[in-house]
C-alpha cells in the first residue's frame, strides 16, 4: 500500500502537505516505528509536491498494509453536543455529507425542518466550513443539476482539492460526488502516452482534468453541453495548467467529430447506453471505452455488458469486457458501475 515515509519529527508538516494536495488516505492509520512515520497516500505525489516532501526527508514506500479506520475522529459526537433538538430526533441527523472546499452539502429530513438552521450552524462549526447547502431534490434534468437550499453563508463557489487536482465549481448549481473519488483517481493514470481521448460528458472536468494532470495524452477532447459546467471546465483547465492537453468543446457530444480517438470516456448515468453507437464511431477503428451505467443489482453484470456488445456488433466491431468496477450504490437496489471495454 502506497505511503510517504518521513522522519517522525517532520510527520505533521508532511501530513498537512498531503492533506492540502488531496492525496492523504484518511481511511488507513498512520504507522510509526523507530523514528519514522509512514503516512498512507491515495496516489503518487506530482513532482512539485514530491520535491517539497523530499525536503522534509520523505520518500515513497509500498512495503506494508495499513490498518483501516472510518475517520480520524467522530465529528457527529461534537455536532450532537452542539445541537438542542428532541432526543428522539437525533438519530435523523445526517451521518454523511459532501464537503467541497469551504462548502458543506447535507441531506436533512423534513422532520428536522424546524431545526435546519441550528443543524447547519453546528455542522459548520465542527467541520469548519463557511457555507452549508441542503440537498432537497438530488440531481435533475439533462444538465444533471442539483436542487439545493442555502442554509448558511452566501458564497457557494468553491475550490475542492483532490488527488493534487483543483476543481472550481458552484456547489449550489453543479454536481460533484465524493463517492466517485476512487474512479477519478483510477482514471487519472489509465491513459497511455500519446493517446487521443474523447470525454463525451466532461462536466467541470471530473475525468479530463485529472487525466491531463497525471498522464501524457496527445490530447483530450472534452465535450460538455451545459454552459455553466463548460465555464467551470475552462476554469479548471487553467487552474491546473493543462491548457495544452485539453480541448474543451461546448455542445452535444452526438455532434462530436468521429474516427479520432483511442479512448472514450462515458462518465454519465441515466441514458448512457443511448450514446454507445456514437462512442463506437468516435473511436478510430479500435480502442477502449469506459462505459458508466446505473443498473439494478439483479441485472448485473449482464445488462451493461450486453448493451456494449450489442452496440459493438451493430457497428461491425467486437467488444471484450476487460473489467467492471462498482463505483457506489446509486439508490436502493441500484448500483453505479463502470465497464472498461476493448473495442476491435
Amino acid at each position: 500500500m502506497l505511503a510517504l515515509r518521513v522522519p517522525s519529527s517532520n510527520a505533521e508538516p508532511a501530513r498537512l502537505l498531503m492533506t492540502e494536495s488531496g492525496i492523504l488516505d484518511k481511511h488507513h492509520r498512520i504507522f510509526s516505528s523507530e523514528g519514522f512515520t509512514e503516512i498512507p497516500a491515495l496516489a503518487t505525489p506530482l513532482p512539485g509536491l514530491m520535491a517539497r516532501l523530499a525536503e522534509l526527508g520523505a520518500e515513497l514506500t509500498d512495503s506494508r498494509d495499513y490498518v483501516w479506520r472510518e475517520t480520524f475522529r467522530d465529528p457527529l459526537k461534537d455536532i450532537m453536543a452542539d445541537i438542542d433538538i428532541p432526543k428522539e430526533l437525533e438519530k435523523m441527523l445526517p451521518k454523511k455529507w459532501e464537503q467541497l472546499g469551504h462548502v458543506l452539502v447535507l441531506k436533512i429530513s423534513k422532520e428536522l425542518d424546524d431545526w435546519k438552521g441550528e443543524i447547519a450552524r453546528a455542522y459548520s462549526k465542527v467541520l469548519e466550513v463557511d457555507t452549508v447547502l441542503r440537498d432537497t431534490g438530488g440531481i435533475t434534468g439533462q444538465f444533471r443539476e442539483p436542487v439545493m437550499e442555502l442554509l448558511l453563508g452566501n458564497k457557494t463557489e468553491t475550490v475542492h482539492v483532490e488527488n493534487q487536482v483543483r476543481f472550481s465549481l458552484d456547489a449550489a448549481r453543479l454536481m460533484f460526488s465524493s463517492g466517485n473519488v476512487e474512479e477519478r483517481i483510477r482514471m487519472a493514470t489509465i491513459c497511455k502516452p500519446g493517446e487521443v481521448v474523447a470525454d463525451m460528458f466532461a462536466g467541470i472536468g471530473y475525468f479530463s482534468v485529472p487525466m491531463a494532470v497525471h498522464s501524457q495524452p496527445a490530447s483530450i477532447i472534452s465535450h460538455e453541453i451545459n454552459p455553466l459546467a463548460f465555464e467551470y471546465l475552462n476554469k479548471n483547465i487553467g487552474l491546473n495548467g493543462v491548457e495544452k492537453k485539453i480541448k474543451p468543446v461546448l455542445g452535444n457530444c452526438l455532434d462530436a467529430e468521429e474516427n479520432i480517438a483511442d479512448r472514450v470516456i462515458m462518465g454519465y448515468v441515466g441514458t448512457t447506453h443511448e450514446f454507445l453507437p456514437k462512442a463506437m464511431r468516435i473511436l478510430r477503428g479500435k480502442g477502449i471505452i469506459h462505459y458508466h451505467e446505473t443498473c439494478p443489482n439483479r441485472l448485473l453484470p449482464n445488462r451493461p455488458q450486453e448493451r456494449v456488445k450489442e452496440a459493438a456488433r451493430d457497428a461491425g466491431k467486437t467488444a471484450e469486457i476487460l473489467k467492471m468496477n462498482r463505483i457506489k450504490s446509486y439508490s436502493p437496489g441500484v448500483e453505479h458501475v463502470v465497464l472498461d471495454v476493448k473495442i476491435s
